[in-house]
């Protein structure tokens, strides 16, 4: 047992994981540090959202272990063995964690958070850090899963979602740091803090559907379908980036005030996500109409080969018009 766990996930993966709990120990008590002290909120009932996280992050963790430990066991079984993905469970993870993480955040900006000082330690930078720490939370909850009976593809797309990811939610953290009087002098709008916050808490939660895709029946196939970029990449432009946008033009246009280096990173993303769509769609709908099958089991491949085979070998015609190649004499013959 113990050569079949180490065969299965490797020392590197179990030392992510555990730096992946440590982080959320981290942020966690960070953010009831702010909680407990700017505002008179009940704190027990955040550290029990802590307690139910961290036991939720163990949970998964030690079922996705032993899902590894089975499914490349050393020892034959004589039942097949079901595949549920490359990241299995990890999108319960993140889903019970951003839930509590999106919570937090909620309830700290539509409280105190926004009249934090913007000098010392413990003022809007470190609120920037705690909140940040999602990302990185993020990047290890992906290095920390199985890579190493990953195909080439595979790697491709959690490099991809790793860094895509990534990047979504330091941009949410900027485009909640908008919120912060003491930083930047300006007085939004209720209407507008409130689409702040909301968009803000999507972007946290939205990572969970690639986690889920990466976690399904369909990507533990040797060739992942092009839907996983398809739709994460349609809801990072309709919820993230166009949104993000918006707003910043707005503030732009009506408070004269702008963080240009996301506003244009949000552009770039806007153009680069449609490209990427117009390739996209066309290659989805190119393996909509055949509908063939994914895979071609042994048979049919020896099966195409030999075909294949028999139509490159050329016909060698005698000069009366015959065939000489050689006939196949009959299994059987009946004699009459």
């Amino acid at each position: 047992m113990a050569r079949s766990f180490f065969e299965s996930v490797s020392l590197a993966e179990v030392c992510a994981r555990i730096f992946t709990g440590i982080v959320i120990v981290a942020q966690c008590c960070l953010l009831d540090y702010f909680i407990i002290t700017g505002s008179n909120m009940y704190s027990l009932g955040w550290i029990a959202a802590d307690i139910l996280t961290l036991a939720a992050y163990v949970y998964f963790n030690v079922k996705a272990i032993k899902y590894f430990v089975t499914m490349y066991s050393i020892e034959p079984s004589p039942t097949p063995k079901k595949e549920i993905g490359l990241l299995p469970y990890a999108f319960m993870t993140w889903l019970v964690y951003s839930i509590f993480l999106v919570a937090k955040v909620a309830a700290m900006f539509k409280s105190f958070a926004r009249e934090l000082p913007a000098e010392g330690w413990m003022g809007t930078n470190m609120m920037k850090v705690a909140v940040g720490l999602a990302a990185a939370i993020f990047a290890l909850l992906i290095a920390g899963h199985h890579r190493s009976k990953a195909s080439e593809r595979h790697k491709f797309c959690l490099k991809w979602m790793q860094t895509h990811v990534v990047f979504e939610l330091l941009d949410t953290v900027e485009f909640l740091s908008i919120l912060f009087i003491n930083e930047d002098q300006l007085l939004v709008s209720f209407d507008v803090e409130n689409v702040i916050i909301a968009y803000a808490c999507i972007n946290l939660i939205m990572p969970t559907v690639a986690l889920f895709q990466m976690s399904s029946v369909n990507f533990a196939r040797t060739k992942p379908k092009e839907d996983f970029t398809l739709i994460q990449t349609t809801l990072s432009t309709v919820l993230v980036n166009i949104p993000y946008v918006v707003i910043r033009i707005y503030l732009w246009h009506t408070e004269n005030f702008t963080t240009a280096l996301f506003l244009m990173k949000n552009f770039i993303a806007i153009v680069s996500n449609f490209w990427e769509l117009r390739i996209l769609v066309k290659c989805c709908g190119r393996r909509i109409k055949p509908e063939k099958p994914d895979y071609k089991d042994d048979a049919t491949e020896t099966a195409d080969v030999e075909m294949e085979q028999l139509r490159q070998r050329p016909a060698r015609i005698a000069a009366n018009g015959t065939s000489l190649e050689p006939k196949q004499e009959p299994d059987f013959i009946i004699h009459v």
